[in-house]
């Protein structure tokens, strides 16, 4: 019997243990944040503080398939490109609360169980698939990753995160795992499926992830079409058609069903799907036929390209981007100064220490991944099929590079796999330690498993070294945006607020009021009005104001706006065309506007 029984047990059960202790973790962290959730709610980013408002304006009657926020640009409201699916699973937490809560308190329940439930489940889902696949070391070490990496763990998952930029991460972990699961190809293919279809009705920021689940997909099958990938490829294609088809219907209204959206799933998105589909059964039905791994691929490229030459009548308004309908000078100012908009060298640029935090695990997983994958020594049966699902995986998380290139925030796309790479990578060096006691391998493993697994605490160690960044010229006082602060505004009868792009959300939830501006692409004027007038000097600010619908001006005191003049009448000064409207916290500076 062994000395230490405790390090027996650590040693034996290491995996349920780092398992269980992340999960305590995730739900301490909650618990402190949701005691609190209230007041800060507000400050969690508006797409968060949005998302909250459709499921309040759902659940007090607004039609399913009317997802508009008419307090913003009113009276005709601003379209939202948001799937009522992650509408409907908040509203399953905020509705039985209220059975025996206040509203208001069932809603900040919602928004901490919501998030919190979404990163146990990934956290679940990573550990026991990598300790499926790859063994328990890994698992442990992809756990780790999971919620010690902001990326996956408090950037989008923390309690109040209500944008579906979680559910969209756990639908791509989940495929990933999927298609590389090592047995069941056809329960795994309808997996693989269905989850593509969920996500492409959630959002389409996963689109170019599914697109390479299907390409890899096909590659495989065309190089070996075994029974197994064969039946997997079938399911995939034939789940991810119906669900899409099934899961449109069921958010889209038949009055809008023919329009051509190319930021929601719609006739484009769907369209792409069935052309990818029917290069999959061409792909089999040729696979019946010959042997030939160019021929069998071939034909698939030829239908997918001839495919996409009959359709791209309906598509090429497409290839611009969201943003397409926006004037040239917005955009610049979108990918300048919205943060998850930025491209990735601009945002390195801007934002360096957040920037490392980010992508030194993806960048260190993917790449180390790669030279460990390249460099195994020859396998025994059992490994290979571990050995090409790693492969697989490294792949996909190279797909998401391109995309962080043109905006940051597609650094989900790689995070979807990173944790499970990432702890395979770092298992496998540590591994090698152990065999050969080397202090370069060591050293190596360290640095590795430190970089991926915590790389704040290595950003931290490097920040005396970085290039100093000033804080942004719009930089916002936490105090403007906080629920007491936002709640005094409510001293004034309702009115029509132009406000600073950044505020529109957290007024339309913590007032009465409505606003004139808010972050969203489908309104042209809602981005324009909180950012344009607020850049302009005395006279061209006053006659932009006066246009506006705005019954009212709101400024936040002290707020380093880039215009000269506003940042006088953020500090105090006063101007004859706009009357102070009185209200108890001085650090909102509201006033009416005379015409």
């Amino acid at each position: 019997m062994s000395r230490y029984p405790f390090l027996n047990i650590l040693k034996n059960h290491a995996f349920p243990i780092v398992l269980t202790l992340a999960v305590l973790l995730v739900v301490s962290k909650a618990v402190v944040a949701g005691l609190g959730m209230h007041e800060t709610f507000a400050t969690k980013g508006n797409d968060n503080v949005m998302r909250l408002l459709t499921v309040r304006d759902w659940l007090a009657g607004q039609r399913w398939y009317d997802v508009a926020q008419y307090r913003l640009m009113p009276p005709e409201g601003v379209s939202l490109h948001w799937s009522r699916y992650v509408d409907a699973g908040i509203a399953a937490i905020v509705v039985p609360f209220s059975w025996f809560l206040p509203m208001t308190s069932a809603e900040m329940v919602a928004i901490t169980l919501w998030p919190t439930l979404i990163l146990i489940l990934s956290l679940v889902l990573i550990g026991f698939g990598t300790l499926r696949i790859f063994g328990a070391m890994a698992a442990c070490f992809a756990v780790l990753c999971a919620v010690l990496w902001p990326v996956t763990s408090s950037m989008h998952s923390s309690a109040g995160s209500l944008d579906h930029h979680n559910i969209q991460m756990l639908l791509m972990t989940l495929m990933s795992l999927a298609l590389v699961w090592p047995s069941r190809p056809n329960f795994a293919g309808i997996i693989c499926g269905v989850a593509a279809a969920l996500s492409l009705a959630i959002g389409l920021e996963g689109f170019v992830f599914i697109v390479g689940i299907g390409f890899l997909n096909m590659v495989r099958t065309g190089m070996n079409a075994n029974s197994d990938n064969r039946k997997f490829l079938v399911s995939f294609c034939v789940m991810l058609m119906m669900g899409s088809v099934l899961l449109w219907l069921g958010q889209t209204g038949p009055a809008a069903r023919l329009e051509l959206m190319c930021d929601q799933l719609g006739p484009p998105a769907l369209t792409l799907v069935g052309v990818a589909s029917v290069a999959c059964f061409v792909l089999l039905i040729v696979s019946d036929y010959t042997q030939s791994v160019v021929v069998r691929l071939g034909a698939a490229a030829l239908v997918v390209f001839v495919g996409l030459m009959l359709v791209s009548p309906f598509l090429s308004h497409c290839l611009a981007g969201p943003y397409a309908q926006i004037p040239p000078e917005l955009q610049k100012l979108i990918t300048s100064q919205i943060i998850e908009a930025k491209p990735l060298l601009v945002y390195v640029r801007t934002n360096t220490v957040a920037a490392l935090v980010f992508c030194l695990p993806v960048v260190v997983a993917l790449f180390v991944g790669a030279a460990v994958w390249f460099s195994h020594d020859k396998l025994e049966s059992a490994e290979m099929k571990a050995h090409a699902a790693l492969g697989l995986l490294i792949v996909l998380g190279f797909i998401g590079l391109p995309v962080m290139l043109v905006q940051m925030r597609a650094v989900v796309i790689p995070a979807s796999v990173i944790p499970i790479v990432g702890g395979v990578v770092v298992a496998r060096l540590v591994q090698s330690y152990l065999r050969s006691r080397s202090l370069n391998d060591g050293l190596i493993a360290l640095l590795v498993a430190t970089t991926v697994v915590s790389p704040t605490v290595v950003v931290q160690s490097l920040k005396p070294i970085l290039p100093a960044r000033e804080a942004s010229s719009e930089a916002e006082r936490g105090d403007c945006r906080s629920y007491a602060s936002l709640l005094t505004l409510n001293e004034a009868s309702p009115a029509i607020i132009l406000n600073h792009v950044n505020f529109g959300p957290a007024l339309i939830w913590a007032t009465h009021h409505s606003v004139l501006s808010a972050p969203y692409h489908r309104s042209t004027e809602a981005f324009m009005n909180g950012i344009v007038p607020f850049q302009l000097d005395q006279g061209a600010f006053k006659s932009y104001v006066t246009e506006t619908k705005a019954t009212h001006l709101l400024l936040c005191r002290g707020l380093h706006y880039q215009s000269e003049y506003v940042r006088g009448l953020a500090n105090g000064d006063e101007a004859e065309w706009l009357r102070r409207v009185p209200v108890s916290n001085e650090d909102q500076l509201l006033f009416e506007i005379l015409r």
